[in-house]
């Protein structure tokens, strides 16, 4: 039976995670005790037609009636193989600003402070997070990132996440990376009157500066030393690495190099998202 455990910090995205585990053909349960979790795992095997597939949400909620939830986890574990447990973070600032849209208190805050709710979920879960497979950091993810990464886990890719960004240093340069390249030695497309209002996914634009040498050697230098470097983050207990591509507007070298090393990872045993931050302030 596939199991997968959603767990993490409020406002990270554990109820979207079910909802996609859900229109995967998960069974989906939400706020489960361990005890009772293990209890149904154990009763299922006794039917004629048992789930395949299963997938809860056990967090802080579950810790007020389980005092021994990393314990009882752990047998889960023991009794099931194949489960996994999905550790779900996020930036205390994109949290807050969640909780701020929805106008809603934190559940473990003194008189619903986010803030003060925030330390101590993550003093609760400090241990499950440890006994985690895979961690995602949803910070800057939406609903289509956060459901592709789930899928290519649930195909037991690599449990290693390469976060592609492209933007724009005219935008400014807020982004959480680990590492910036900047795509403003390449020729700019945007002084070339029929490539101006094309984007970096558009052919043509691909095209032009794929004529250009440095282009595709800086290309294969990123991909080769990429690939050289991930065994050693894997090694140093790091489950993900973010990468922007800048150039100054977001919308045309950093965009097509962004792309470029995409297609090139996109069939590799980690799971690869790409996102176009500026994509809103392309002109067309």
């Amino acid at each position: 039976m596939k199991v997968k455990i959603i767990t993490g910090l409020s406002g990270s995205g554990k109820s979207t995670a079910l909802r996609i585990f859900e229109d995967l053909d998960y069974y989906a349960m939400d706020n489960v005790p361990a005890t009772l979790l293990e209890s149904f795992i154990k009763l299922n095997k006794q039917q004629e037609k048992p789930i395949d597939k299963l997938a809860c949400v056990v967090d802080f909620r579950s810790i007020k009636v389980d005092k021994n939830l990393v314990e009882n986890l752990e047998n889960l574990k023991k009794i099931n193989e194949d489960t996994k447990i999905i550790y779900l973070t996020s930036q205390d600032e994109t949290i807050l600003k969640r909780y701020n849209e929805l106008r809603r208190p934190h559940p473990l805050g003194s008189f619903g402070d986010v803030k003060d709710g925030l330390i101590k979920e993550k003093r609760e879960l400090k241990k499950i997070k440890e006994m985690a497979d895979i961690i995602i950091d949803t910070s800057s993810y939406n609903n289509k990132d956060l459901k592709k990464v789930l899928l290519n886990f649930s195909k037991n890719k690599e449990n290693f996440i390469i976060n592609l960004f492209s933007f724009g240093y005219k935008n400014g340069l807020s982004l959480d990376v680990d590492v910036v390249f900047d795509l403003r030695f390449l020729p700019n497309p945007f002084y070339i009157k029929d490539l101006k209002h094309l984007n970096g996914t558009d052919e043509k634009l691909q095209e032009y500066l794929d004529g250009f040498e440095i282009a595709n050697d800086f290309k294969n230098l990123v991909y080769d030393n990429l690939l050289k470097l991930i065994p050693y983050f894997i090694k140093e207990g790091k489950n993900s690495i973010s990468i922007g591509f800048g150039c100054t507007g977001g919308q045309h070298r950093s965009v097509y190099m962004c792309e470029k090393i995409y297609e090139k990872l996109k069939d590799s045993d980690y799971i690869v998202v790409r996102k176009h931050r500026d994509r809103e302030k392309w002109k067309k």
